[in-house]
């Protein structure tokens, strides 16, 4: 069966039905994923992982591995190529330090690479990484997260950590209805359905790497920044993203497969296992949240506290800015945010799918649904009334806001006069049916 690729459609206006150029290859098998992609010469290199909390690598047993079946090399802090860190990346911030692979000795958390072990195939590669023997020097180590935690530090990520408006203790005691509460959220992993893979290849000082990543330019960047390489030397090929949620950056299995292939001269291939990708791909960190609003009894809010902790890494330092939702969602007389972190010996969190405002639009909206209840004013209404004209910390205008709109259309739809407010009481069959609703946002840059 032969087939011809049908032209690309032409530019059409907004709202109009498009053909994905990809969706056919994608719904019958034919789009291939990034560790699919064939090579000639083509190795595979196997991730060895810490298996303690934290400490120093004593001793690297590598001779018996090289002589399995296969094998190719092992590569360790011993043997891997420098990299260059003391620079800003593409996104104006410092490198992520989890990218520095084999750099050093030290472990910083479980599940942190250790060695590569690269064979002819990926079996071998497996067998002969399970094999690998690594003798530690273990030292106390800390992964207990608590709101309470010694450690724990305002961080401004990319946005201000602290904000203040108005007297907050004041409006809170002058405040009818008060409400403070506490929320969690767990960590969440990122699980897309294809996992990170990459396959470098170097012919002489090119470097051309395939990838599965959401944003190739920046992989490009980050690698020749940390390989010491003219970006123009370096082609980084993403087909497809067989999912991501912002953990297909730059990650230590392509640091590794670049590493590897130029130390025996051929393509090599670092494929993530599902296990590893809970370490080595990022993660939402959980939080601790606390809100605390005050209002008149007609449920116009005086004041708005929210104050979040989350965790980071001793590698490196990413805050989870749950609190940002609050700058931006309601008008109150007095405002104060925070986002704080504690860093604690855990793998590094990331960009996960709305970085802060997730997290941080369940407990402010939470909260508020809980005032509704105690003024015993209608959840859409309170918010309505609580609805701000310009940035309630900022003052600045909106470049858009429609969220009464989307209220008012979203309630006349629902049907939401018609509503039974009360918990357990709508019931269809063997359901227990509940009504509620939510607001959020997303700053658009």
């Amino acid at each position: 069966m032969t087939t011809t690729e049908a032209p690309l459609p032409r530019v059409r206006a907004v709202g109009t039905g498009h053909v994905r150029v990809e969706g056919r290859d994608k719904v019958t098998g034919a789009a291939r994923y990034a560790g699919e992609i064939p090579f000639a010469e083509l190795a595979h290199g196997w991730l060895v992982l810490s298996t303690v909390a934290r400490g120093r690598i004593r001793d690297v047993e590598t001779d018996a591995v090289l002589t399995m079946p296969g094998v190719l090399a092992v590569l360790d802090h011993r043997n891997a190529t420098p990299l260059k860190t003391d620079y800003v990346g593409l996104l104006g911030t410092s490198p992520d330090p989890t990218c520095a692979v084999f750099q050093n000795d030290h472990v910083p958390h479980l599940g942190w690479p250790v060695a590569l072990v690269v064979a002819e195939t990926s079996e071998q590669a497996r067998e002969a990484a399970e094999a690998l023997v690594v003798h530690y020097e273990q030292t106390p180590h800390d992964v207990g997260f608590t709101g309470g935690h010694p450690d724990a530090h305002p961080s401004d990520g990319h946005m201000p950590a602290v904000t203040d408006k108005g007297d907050l203790e004041a409006e809170l005691a002058a405040s009818a209805v008060v409400v403070d509460a506490t929320y969690t959220t767990p960590e969440e992993h990122h699980h897309p359905m294809e996992p990170h893979a990459a396959t470098a290849r170097w012919q002489a000082d090119r470097l051309e790497v395939v990838d599965s990543n959401q944003g190739a330019t920046w992989v490009v960047a980050e690698l020749a920044n940390l390989f010491s390489l003219d970006p123009a030397s370096v082609r980084v090929r993403s087909e497809h993203v067989g999912g991501g949620f912002g953990s297909k950056g730059v990650r230590a299995h392509q640091v590794a497969a670049v590493m590897a292939s130029r130390m025996i001269g051929r393509p090599v291939r670092v494929v993530l296992t599902r296990r590893q990708m809970f370490t080595l791909a990022g993660h939402r960190s959980p939080t601790i949240q606390r809100v605390r609003l005050g209002a008149d009894a007609d449920g116009r809010l005086r004041a708005l506290d929210h104050r979040s902790l989350s965790r980071t890494s001793t590698v490196h330092e990413f805050v989870e800015p749950s609190a940002g939702v609050a700058r931006v969602m309601y008008d109150a007389d007095a405002h104060h945010t925070e986002n704080r972190v504690v860093p604690l010996d855990v793998p590094s969190p990331t960009w996960m799918r709305a970085p802060g405002e997730a997290p941080g639009s369940f407990a402010l909206e939470a909260a508020l649904d809980e005032l509704a209840h105690e003024c015993g004013i209608d959840p859409i209404e309170l918010r309505l009334r609580n609805e701000p004209d310009r940035g309630p910390v900022s003052g600045l205008p909106f470049a858009g806001r429609n969220l009464r709109a989307c209220f008012e259309e979203g309630a006349r739809r629902f049907g939401w006069d018609r509503r039974d407010p009360r918990p357990g009481v709508r019931r269809e069959g063997r359901w227990l049916l509940g009504t509620g609703t939510a607001a959020a946002s997303f700053g658009a840059g």
